[in-house]
């Protein structure tokens, strides 16, 4: 049902799929200095440490981090499940995320100082969505492709509260647009998504 299908510099990916039937099932690992991401695309199931738990549900995804060597459980209850689940190491995460978590009093920035666990889920929005695609699709290099690298920092600076327009911009960084790729830009309003609750 659980397959890790690829591992490299730290990360893994694995993918959930199959059906139970009649009773649930039970799962335990102990986490490490990990962050784990789950794309839930069908069937219901409960996550939980020592201090958290969450539930999930179609179309939701959740994050979860616990303490050093922190026992964590998941059980799914009977039906059909899909799942992409992606393990990112707490030290990418800091290298390029630790400076604007310093400033941030969230539960994922307060893990990701090293000060307590953390979880939380939410609606799938189109940041989960695209990691979700690109985690099914899988890829055969050792490395993680650049577009997943991508998709992943857009998702964590989300779930950060970082402005996207206070990031950088492309024409701020040495690179000049062109007359017909400005006109061809859309305005911020027409591409911003909603947004999910997390909880």
């Amino acid at each position: 049902m659980f397959d890790c299908w690829w591992q490299g510099d730290g990360f893994e990916a694995w993918s959930l799929r199959g059906d139970l039937r009649g009773a649930s099932r039970r799962w335990q690992h102990r986490l490490h200095d990990e962050l784990w991401l789950w794309v839930n695309a069908s069937g219901e199931g409960v996550i939980w440490g020592k201090d958290h738990r969450i539930f999930l549900k179609e179309g939701l995804f959740g994050c979860f981090g616990g303490q050093e060597g922190e026992p964590w459980k998941w059980t799914r209850l009977p039906g059909h499940h899909e799942a992409e689940i992606l393990i990112i190491p707490r030290d990418y995460l800091t290298a390029h995320f630790g400076a604007a978590a310093a400033a941030k009093n969230t539960p994922f920035a307060r893990w990701l100082r090293g000060e307590q666990g953390m979880s939380f889920t939410g609606l799938s929005g189109s940041e989960e969505q695209r990691v979700g695609k690109l985690l099914k699709a899988a890829w055969t290099s050792r490395r993680m492709p650049v577009a997943v690298k991508r998709a992943l920092d857009a998702w964590v600076q989300r779930i950060l509260g970082i402005d996207q327009a206070l990031m950088p911009r492309a024409s701020e960084c040495g690179r000049k647009r062109i007359k017909n790729q400005v006109s061809k830009t859309k305005m911020m309003s027409e591409t911003n998504h909603h947004r999910p609750a997390g909880i």
